[in-house]
C-alpha cells in the first residue's frame, strides 16, 4: 500500500496527496459558509449599482454659469484643509495663486468685479453724446475730456488757465503775512472759508444729518468729529524737529511754504525743490507736537463708542467749548460759511442764532479740541492753518506726477458718481430683477420666522418688529426715475472746458447741494444715492429704514452663479445683512419710520444687550495672524457689522430653503458632484470673502467696522449650527466648538 496523507481544506473541498504526489481533490461544500458567500457578492454588486445609479441620477448643471462658478470655486478652494478645521482656508486657500494682481499687493472679488465694470463706465465716458441721455451725463463726459485734456498737454499755455487757482488761494486770503502778531488769528472765518471755498474742515467736521426725531423733515446740522479716523502712531520717533523757539522756526516755515504754494501755484515755473507737506509740518518742534496731539484726538474719537448725537442749540454748544477757555464764535463761524451758500439758513440765523438746533456726536472730542487750541500758541495755530492750506490745494491734483487717464477717470467717478453709474442701466434685465425681488421677498420673510421663534422677545416686541419689517423698502440696481434724478441732481451745474475751473466748481456745487438738506424736506424716492450704481458694495440707511443694492455687485461671481444656492450664499447673505442692519445694536433704535425712540419693552432691550454681549466676547477672543503679524478683533467696534453677518447669513440660509421647497431640489455643480446644495450655500458664502494683501495688517486700518475676512467666514460659520449640520462638523471641532453660539436670532 503506498503511504497517504489527508488535508482537510477550509469549507470547499479537501485534496489528498497519494505516495506518487498527485494530488486529488475531493468536493466537500459547506453550504451555509456557501450561502453566505453569494450573499456577499450579491450586496456588493447591489451596493456598486446603487452607487453608480445614485451619481448618474444626480441632475448635473451643464449652463455656462454653472460651468464658470465650478472654474471660480475650484480655483479658490485648497481640499486638502478639512472644511470643519478651517473654512475659510478650506474655501480660499489657492485664491492668492489663481487669482495674482499684477498691478497691486492686494487683490479681492470686490476688485476683480470692480475692474470689469471700470472697464465698461470708460467705455462709456469715451462714447458720443446719445439725444436719449440725460443731459448729467453729457456734463459728466466734457468734465472726463477737460481732464483728458489738461493731464494730456493738449491745452494752451496761456497763463488764464490757471487763474480759477489764483482766485481760489486769493478768496482764502492766506500768505506768510498770516504770522505777523498785527494780524487776527480770526479761526472762525478761515475755518468757513474752508468749508465753503474748498469743502474742508479744519479741526471739526461739519455736515448734515437727517433729524432722528423726525427723518422725514429736513436733516439737521451736523457739528462733529471727522467721518474717518486719522492716521495716528502711538510713538511719534519719526518727528524730525529741532530745538530751536518758535520764532527761530519761522523762517524755514516760511521758505517751506513758499516753495509748496509756487510749485502749485505757478505751473510756467520750474520749482529746484519739491517740498511735501509733512517736511512743513516737522521745521517746528511745537507744529509737529500740535499735529501729534491733535491726531491723537481724532483717532480716539473715532474709536469712542456713540449710538445717535446729542441735539442741542447753539447757545449750549458756544457755552460747552466756552468752557475750554478758547474762544470761538460759532454763529460768527455759521453766518459767515451760510451768507452766500444757504442764504435761508443765513436768514434763520440773524432772526435767532441762541435756539438754532444742532447735533454732534462727540461733544468730548469738540471740547478736546477747543481746549488743545487754547493750550497752544497762536503762532503754531496760524502755522497749522497754513499748512492745512497747501495740504487742501493737492486734493485739486495739479501736480504733475499725478496726471495720467486713470487719474482722470478716478476723479470723474469720484465727484460725478451717479452720473457715470448710468452706464449700468442695460446691465439688469427683467428676469434679474424678478429673481432678486424674490430673493429679496424670501429673507424678509425668513426673518420674520426668526422673530416670531425667538424666545427673547415678548409679544409687543415681536409685533412692533413684524411692523418695521413690513415698512423695509429694498432699491436694486440704479434709481426708477434715474433720469429725472440726475436732470435736477445736477441741473445747476456748469462745466466747461477748463478742467481746474470745473474742479473748483464741483467741490463748491457739492457743497452748495449739502446745506440744500438743511432747508428742505427729506425725499427718499427722488434723491441720489450715497453708492452710485457702479460701485462693488451695498448699503442701509435706517433713517429710511431701507437698504440699496447697486447694479454693479449684482455681477458674477457674486451673482448669475447659475444655481440658487451660489446666489443666496453670496448675494442673499449681502442681503440679509444690509437688512439686518437695521436691527443691529444702532438700527435697532430706529422704528418703522425711520425715527429715533423707544419701540421695544425694557425687557426686550435688555436681553437684546446682553445677547450684543455675547458676540463682543465671541469676537473679542479671536486672534488674526496674516504674514506673521497678528491682531485681535475689537468686538466692540466690530458690533454692528458682526451683528449683520450672523443675522444676515441665516436669514439667506432660511430663504434659500424657502426657495428649495417652492422650486425643487437644485442641480449639482459639474466636477463637484459630491458637494450638496446646502454645502454649496455656505462655501458660496465663504468664497466671496476671499481676498489677500501682501503687507498684512497695514491694508487693514484699525478704524474698519468690518472684522477681517477671514474672520467674517471662520467667526459667522463657527456660530451656525446649520453650517455645520449640512458640513457634518463634529463637535469640538474648531469650526463647531464645544461653546455657547452667540445669536440675536
Amino acid at each position: 500500500m503506498g503511504y497517504q496523507e489527508h488535508v482537510e481544506g477550509k469549507g470547499i473541498s479537501s485534496f489528498t496527496i497519494s505516495q506518487n504526489g498527485n494530488a486529488v481533490y475531493k468536493k466537500n461544500y459547506n453550504k451555509t459558509k456557501l450561502c453566505l458567500t453569494v450573499l456577499t457578492v450579491l450586496v456588493f454588486c447591489l451596493s456598486t449599482f446603487y452607487i453608480y445609479y445614485s451619481y448618474t441620477a444626480i441632475e448635473i448643471c451643464k449652463t455656462k454659469p454653472c460651468l464658470q462658478s465650478t472654474v471660480t470655486l475650484m480655483n479658490c478652494m485648497n481640499k486638502t484643509v478639512d472644511p470643519c478645521e478651517d473654512f475659510y482656508e478650506f474655501a480660499c486657500g489657492m485664491f492668492e495663486t489663481n487669482y495674482p494682481s499684477y498691478t497691486t499687493s492686494d487683490n479681492s472679488w470686490t476688485d476683480i468685479i470692480m475692474s470689469k465694470v471700470n472697464y465698461k463706465v470708460k467705455k462709456f465716458l469715451s462714447r458720443n453724446n446719445g439725444a436719449d441721455e440725460p443731459e448729467a451725463v453729457h456734463k459728466t463726459r466734457k468734465f472726463y475730456t477737460a481732464c483728458l485734456n489738461f493731464t494730456e498737454g493738449l491745452i494752451s499755455d496761456d497763463s488764464n488757465y490757471y487763474s480759477p487757482l489764483w482766485r481760489l488761494w486769493e478768496e482764502l486770503g492766506l500768505d506768510e503775512n498770516y504770522l505777523n502778531d498785527t494780524v487776527a488769528l480770526d479761526l472762525e472765518i478761515i475755518s468757513s472759508k474752508f468749508r465753503k471755498y474748498i469743502d474742508s474742515n479744519i479741526y471739526f467736521g461739519i455736515s448734515t444729518i437727517e433729524d432722528p426725531r423726525n427723518s422725514s423733515s429736513h436733516a439737521l446740522l451736523s457739528i462733529s468729529t471727522f467721518e474717518e479716523s486719522s492716521k495716528f502712531k502711538l510713538k511719534n520717533d519719526k518727528m524730525e524737529t529741532n530745538n530751536a523757539t518758535i520764532n527761530e522756526n519761522i523762517p524755514k516755515f516760511i521758505e517751506y511754504f513758499q516753495l509748496m504754494t509756487d510749485q502749485l501755484l505757478n505751473r510756467n515755473q520750474t520749482c529746484q525743490k519739491r517740498i511735501s507737506n509733512s517736511l512743513l509740518l516737522n521745521t517746528s518742534m511745537e507744529l509737529s507736537y500740535f499735529n501729534f496731539e491733535y491726531s491723537k484726538l481724532r483717532h480716539d474719537a473715532f474709536h469712542t463708542e456713540i449710538d445717535i448725537g446729542k441735539i442741542m442749540t447753539l447757545r449750549e454748544l458756544q457755552n460747552l467749548t466756552d468752557e475750554t477757555q478758547f474762544k470761538f464764535n460759532w454763529t460768527l463761524y455759521l453766518r459767515e460759511l451760510f451768507r452766500e451758500n444757504e442764504p435761508r439758513v443765513y436768514e434763520q440765523l440773524l432772526e435767532n442764532s441762541d435756539d438754532y438746533e444742532i447735533i454732534t456726536d462727540n461733544i468730548v472730542f469738540l471740547q478736546n479740541v477747543f481746549s488743545l487750541l487754547s493750550k497752544t500758541p497762536t503762532k503754531i495755530i496760524k502755522m497749522s492753518v497754513l499748512s492745512n492750506a497747501v495740504n487742501n490745494l493737492l486734493k485739486f491734483q495739479i501736480v504733475p506726477e499725478t496726471w495720467s487717464p486713470e487719474y482722470c477717470f478716478s476723479l470723474t467717478t469720484e465727484r460725478l458718481g451717479m452720473a457715470t453709474g448710468y452706464a449700468m442701466v442695460d446691465t439688469l434685465d427683467d428676469s434679474t430683477k424678478a429673481a432678486a425681488t424674490e430673493m429679496n421677498d424670501n429673507i424678509i420673510w425668513a426673518f420674520h420666522k426668526m422673530i416670531s421663534e425667538s424666545s427673547w422677545m415678548d409679544d409687543e416686541t415681536k409685533n412692533a418688529t413684524h411692523r418695521k419689517l413690513d415698512y423695509t423698502k429694498t432699491y436694486f440696481g440704479y434709481p426708477n426715475n434715474y433720469t429725472n434724478i440726475l436732470n435736477d441732481l445736477y441741473k445747476n451745474l456748469n462745466i466747461t472746458e477748463n478742467h481746474l475751473e470745473n474742479l473748483i466748481s464741483i467741490t463748491r456745487f457739492h457743497s452748495k447741494k449739502l446745506w440744500n438738506n438743511l432747508v428742505q424736506k427729506k425725499d427718499g424716492e427722488n434723491k441720489e444715492w450715497k453708492m452710485n450704481p457702479d460701485e462693488v458694495n451695498a448699503y442701509s440707511d435706517p433713517s429710511m429704514n431701507a437698504f440699496f443694492m447697486p447694479a454693479a455687485f449684482l455681477q458674477a461671481p457674486l451673482y448669475h452663479n447659475g444655481l440658487e444656492a451660489l446666489n443666496y450664499g453670496m448675494t442673499g447673505s449681502t442681503i440679509g445683512h444690509e437688512l439686518s442692519h437695521n436691527y443691529d445694536n444702532t438700527g435697532r433704535l430706529f422704528n418703522e419710520y425711520g425715527n429715533v425712540l423707544q419701540w421695544w419693552t425694557n425687557k426686550s432691550y435688555e436681553e437684546y444687550s446682553r445677547r450684543a454681549g455675547c458676540m463682543i466676547d465671541h469676537y473679542n477672543n479671536i486672534l488674526v495672524t496674516m504674514h506673521n503679524d497678528t491682531m485681535y478683533v475689537n468686538g466692540n467696534q466690530t458690533l454692528n457689522e458682526n451683528i449683520a453677518d450672523v443675522v444676515g447669513l441665516k436669514e439667506s440660509y432660511f430663504a434659500y430653503l424657502r426657495y428649495v421647497e417652492k422650486h425643487g431640489q437644485e442641480p449639482r455643480l459639474p466636477g463637484m458632484e459630491k458637494y450638496n446644495s446646502e454645502q454649496l450655500f455656505f462655501l458660496g458664502y465663504a468664497v466671496q470673502f476671499c481676498q489677500y494683501d501682501q503687507s498684512g495688517f497695514e491694508y487693514y486700518d484699525e478704524s474698519n467696522l468690518h472684522s477681517p475676512s477671514s474672520v467674517r467666514v471662520r467667526g459667522v460659520l463657527s456660530l451656525t449650527q446649520e453650517f455645520a449640520n449640512a458640513w457634518s462638523c463634529p463637535s469640538g471641532t474648531p469650526m463647531n466648538p464645544k461653546k455657547e453660539k452667540c445669536q440675536i436670532w
